[in-house]
């Protein structure tokens, strides 16, 4: 009795589209604070910095919740006030917590890696 051939199946090539696909958690927007950018510091002494923008593409306006860190965050609350405008990089983060009243809560906010002033 003749043993049987194993055979495989083709690895399946990867089109096109797939082999440039990259993931990517990208921001950048330009805007204007809504109110004076909150400095605060962590336990561990790292600058932490909580600030608001909007930016106006069309006639609609969007809000972003930033947070920018260390140098980033003190050149922040040192130079910039509500009114000012700002170019952020960034990349989107989304926090949960439970609130006081026990409620699940959820915030997508922009983690600032770069700031530049106009």
């Amino acid at each position: 009795m003749a043993k049987s051939k194993k055979t495989e199946a083709p690895a399946k090539e990867a089109t096109p589209a797939e082999e440039i696909f990259l993931s990517s958690n990208r921001v950048e927007i330009a805007g204007r604070l809504t109110v004076d950018p909150e400095l605060r510091y962590t336990p561990s002494g790292k600058a932490v910095c909580r600030m608001r923008v909007a930016t106006n593409d069309t006639r609609v306006a969007e809000f972003h919740s930033v947070v920018a860190w260390e140098d980033d965050a003190e050149m922040a609350a040192e130079r910039l006030t509500k009114g000012s405008a700002l170019y952020i990089e960034g990349r989107l983060q989304t926090r949960t917590w439970d609130a006081q009243d026990g409620s699940k809560r959820r915030a997508t906010e922009i983690v600032a890696t770069s700031l530049r002033l106009p």
